[in-house]
């Protein structure tokens, strides 16, 4: 065998190394969709409005008689709009804070990490038609990925759990709807505020999504941040070339009175 030949057979049998590691490690799972107001509706909604609509439709019409039975007794529904305390609800689906973030692994290329925690807790303060308080608190050490070794290297080099387990956003300006918003109608706002990570506190415009459902409130939003804004140093490992300073925080989560 010539060298040519040992260098070209020594180089693949590198790679092959290389993209079976990163398979074993899990580096080519999909990664979850990005957080949407549409995917949390439908995750505390159940489907459960189309299919009570598919029945309405499928059903017989109502009798005069008894169209007529209906409006004599029943009573109007009464809105009571948002006004009061609501507090974050637990949902597997519709309520987490995480990340979106792209790293080069070597010889591979560019994949994007997605890490959530549903570990998230808060509250939100209306009166009439004005937001006037707003927390969520996120337990950063309980971000996970589709890997473990890379969790934990965020945990320990980047986000220094143990020091800083907390991410936090704080209102610091109330958010004025101008209406009330009509259940099943999304409406769009930009919340002010503090938001804490890494023990770094910066003020961020965060372009928010939210809806009435039921007797809950769903809020999504998604914000571009720079890691080195918050003084968190990108984790290394053997297989990772770069990670990118910009990360996308993601933000969903259900609450309820």
């Amino acid at each position: 065998m010539t060298k040519r030949n040992v260098i070209i057979g020594t180089s693949i049998g590198a790679v092959i190394v290389v993209l079976g590691m990163a398979w074993w490690l899990g580096f080519f799972s999909s990664s979850p969709e990005e957080a949407t107001i549409e995917a949390a509706v439908e995750a505390v909604s159940g489907g459960e409005a189309d299919d009570a609509a598919a029945e309405d439709v499928a059903s017989d019409e109502p009798s005069p008689d008894a169209a007529a039975a209906d409006v004599a007794t029943t009573a109007p529904e009464v809105d009571e709009g948002i006004t009061g305390e609501w507090t974050v609800q637990a949902n597997a689906d519709a309520t987490f804070v995480g990340y979106r973030i792209n790293e080069v692994l070597n010889t591979i290329g560019d994949f994007e990490v997605v890490g959530r925690t549903s570990d998230v807790s808060g509250t939100l303060v209306a009166d009439g038609t004005t937001i006037t308080e707003v927390t969520v608190v996120a337990q950063m050490g309980t971000l996970t990925t589709d890997n473990s070794a890379r969790d934990g290297a965020m945990r320990s080099q980047a986000l220094e759990t143990e020091e800083f387990p907390e991410a936090t956003f704080t209102l610091t300006s109330p958010i004025e709807l101008g209406t009330l918003p009509a259940e099943s109608v999304t409406i769009e706002a930009t919340a002010t505020g503090d938001l804490t990570i890494h023990g770094v506190t910066q003020s961020v415009d965060f372009p928010l999504e939210a809806q009435r459902v039921g007797d809950v409130i769903v809020v999504v939003g998604q914000l571009p941040m720079l890691l080195a804004d918050y003084d968190i140093s990108a984790p290394t490992a053997p297989i990772v070339a770069s990670v990118e300073d910009n990360a996308l925080l993601e933000l969903s989560v259900v609450l309820a009175k």
